[in-house]
């Protein structure tokens, strides 16, 4: 009986999974690198408070992919009513005070447990990858064996 040869297969699938994991690793580096510790630092600063926090606020009103605002779970339920409070609250052009740090960590938080999910996605894949390639060479290694 001739041996199927799926050595392509193998291949395409890991390369497939190592691009997705390349460009999830560059979402999660985006986010955790550049634009979390940003939002930390004007969270944090002690001087001119409103629009520092209006500033957070405009950078988590658009989430990292994985912790997109719609989704329906446990978590999104009161930041759906944040969200609702503080779009009112730019659209009136009213202060931000230090109350309201509070939420602005919740929102946050939530970009932190997707950049999270991101990072554990992309080890995800990384693994796949590393796993088509392995039957990739045992593949591979069968085929020139049996010739």
């Amino acid at each position: 009986m001739k041996r199927i040869n799926d050595t392509k297969i193998y291949l395409y699938f890991s390369i497939t999974t190592l691009i997705l994991g390349i460009i999830l690793g560059l979402l999660f580096s985006y986010s955790a690198f550049l634009v979390e510790p940003e939002i930390n630092k004007l969270l944090s600063s002690g001087e001119n408070i409103s629009d520092s926090y209006r500033l957070a606020y405009n950078k988590l009103r658009s989430p990292q992919i994985f912790a997109r605002y719609e989704n329906f779970d446990r978590t999104a339920s009161p930041i759906k009513t944040i969200l609702k409070v503080y779009d009112e609250k730019i659209e009136k052009d009213e202060t931000f005070d230090k109350n309201d740090k509070m939420y602005l960590q919740v929102l946050l938080d939530r970009r932190e447990s997707g950049t999270r999910l991101t990072r554990n996605t992309m080890i995800f894949f990384f693994l796949l990858t590393v796993l088509g390639m392995f039957f990739y060479i045992l593949d591979f290694w069968q085929l020139k064996k049996s010739k």
